[in-house]
């Protein structure tokens, strides 16, 4: 979020065809997400894992402002 009235999301990889939905665990509930915002999830934990070693981020991809 760059601020209160933006926000963007982190393209998907081609893991789930655009046109699937995927119900990812947010807080307290599920959010929808469809394919164009899925990703590997070992992809996904290896980026987390080595922000928290390292507290740099490596390459994320392509930012999608909505």
């Amino acid at each position: 979020m760059s601020d209160a009235e933006r926000m963007s999301l982190l393209a998907g990889d081609g893991t789930v065809p655009s046109d699937a939905e995927v119900e990812i665990p947010i807080m307290d509930g599920l959010a929808a997400f469809s394919g164009d915002f899925v990703r590997d999830t070992d992809r996904a934990w290896d980026l987390v894992h080595d922000f928290t070693q390292t507290r740099a981020a490596g390459p994320l991809g392509e930012w999608c402002e909505l």
